[in-house]
């Protein structure tokens, strides 16, 4: 049985991105909130918290990850490309959003070069631990699969 991911899939994608972008951000505003005050809008409260406004963007963003993500990695548009490819092109695209938001919200001076290399490494290991897990739960998606297949064979014998 194939199955057909849905609205609430989405969301619950959006929601997962959204938590751990908001959780990284906690981290950063305890550890560098007070020093990144002047220089970035995303911790214009330094350590006291995190602006609306920035919960706001980072969930817009968490939402058009999302729609990168269902675009790359479902065959509805790309139905012959590699799953490698989608993932180079899924975070190529991820970083180009990332630089427009930056941009845009003034998250850091992006004619600065420290903020892109600790948002560069930043996003290797998200990225890195995402990778890791996803193909953890499709080895064991597919474990759980073959075991069914295996047991229905089982009662057809």
């Amino acid at each position: 049985m194939i199955k057909k991911d849905t609205i609430f899939d989405f969301m619950t994608n959006v929601m997962m991105i959204f938590g751990v972008s908001v959780m990284c951000l906690l981290l950063f505003t305890f550890i560098f909130g007070e020093n990144a005050k002047a220089v970035s809008t995303i911790f214009a409260l330094g350590n006291k918290g995190i602006a609306l406004q920035t919960l706001l963007q980072f969930f817009v963003s968490s939402f058009l990850i999302t729609v990168l993500e269902w675009m790359f990695f479902t065959d509805k548009i790309f139905k012959k490309m590699s799953l490698a490819v989608r993932f180079v092109l899924t975070f190529f695209s991820i970083v180009i959003l990332i630089a427009v938001f930056a941009t845009i919200f003034r998250w850091f001076p992006v004619n600065m070069v420290l903020p892109w290399v600790m948002f560069l490494i930043c996003f290797a290991v998200c990225a890195t631990v995402s990778v890791v897990l996803s193909v953890l739960k499709e080895k064991r998606d597919n474990a759980k699969l073959q075991n069914a297949l295996e047991l229905l064979k089982g009662e057809d014998e």
